[in-house]
């Protein structure tokens, strides 16, 4: 028989410190994102037509996925050791590099959407996306200490 008690379910979703605030960054960024999505796609058909309104879409899509898994990772692996919840979220951040440069290069020959519109819709959105992470987090009352497993 081992001494290592049996991990409680608190304890495998991991510290309340970073959960809590993840939690609540997910849930006010997917509503964030329903409502920025089709302003960006309205303002973007205004700009630029249909063009501007794919680049929009496209652009606020590639944000809003990228904050998805970065929370869904972190969320993911809260329950880890420091060290493999940071090279969780550089590898994370890696994989979203890759397809990054993956969609734009399928994107590159397409005509379809306006490309000054996705740069800007990107940009918006990605920024958009860590200001509201940012004031989420700082502002999330968790608690300074927690109680081990038992």
């Amino acid at each position: 028989m081992t001494d290592t008690p049996n991990p409680t379910p608190a304890s495998r979703r991991g510290p309340t410190a970073l959960v809590t605030p993840m939690r609540r960054v997910l849930r006010v960024g997917l509503i964030a994102s329903l409502v920025a999505l089709p302003v960006a796609v309205v303002l973007g058909y205004l700009v630029a037509g249909a063009a501007g309104a794919w680049g929009a879409a496209i652009g606020m899509g590639i944000a809003v996925g990228f904050f998805a898994i970065t929370v869904g990772v972190a969320l993911g692996t809260a329950s880890m050791d420091a060290t493999a919840l940071g090279a969780s979220v550089l590898g994370s951040w890696l994989i979203k590099m890759i397809l990054l440069i993956v969609v734009l290069v399928l994107l590159r020959d397409a005509d379809f959407y306006s490309r000054p519109v996705l740069f800007l819709a990107l940009l918006v959105g990605t920024i958009g996306t860590l200001v509201l992470e940012a004031l989420v987090v700082t502002r999330t009352q968790v608690p300074y200490t927690e109680s081990p497993p038992r």
